[in-house]
């Protein structure tokens, strides 16, 4: 499971460890980059392009994604999921109840990573619809999540 936070957007993101390991997956995964790493003139077309992925491809390949408002709430469905490992922001690392969690910025294995990109790149999607459609992040909302 991958957490990741932009603003006051938390996606949490979670697949199966033998589905994450899959040459399929790591091959679908392999064009993914950090949103932050992504030319200011080119953010909009790569959500754009990221968020068309992920709906023919990537989201059948997850079994968890949720799209939350606060701290309280993960901890709630990390209580209910119970995952094996999470994968957490570091700026939330300290608030997850959680016995086995990995830092963002800890080296991990690639199939993690695949994870928190997908998460990064869900949380930097909805942190701007959010900012600016307030009617149209509801409606990703119900399309989003499983």
């Amino acid at each position: 499971m991958a957490i990741d936070i932009s603003d006051d957007v938390i996606v949490v993101v979670g697949a199966e460890e033998h589905i994450l390991k899959s040459r399929d997956f790591s091959r679908l995964c392999g064009s993914l980059k950090r949103f932050r790493r992504v030319g200011s003139d080119r953010k909009q077309q790569y959500l754009k392009s990221f968020m068309r992925r992920y709906m023919r491809y990537l989201r059948d390949y997850l079994s968890v994604v949720r799209i939350l408002r606060s701290v309280d709430d993960v901890n709630e469905l990390i209580r209910k999921i119970s995952p094996a490992v999470i994968v957490v922001d570091d700026k939330i690392y300290g608030i997850l109840n959680h016995p086995v969690k990995i830092r963002e910025s800890s080296p991990k294995p690639k199939y993690m990573d695949y994870l928190l990109l997908i998460a990064d790149n869900l949380a930097n999607y909805f942190r701007k619809l959010l900012k600016e459609n307030l009617s149209a992040y509801v409606n990703e909302l119900r399309e989003i999540e499983k």
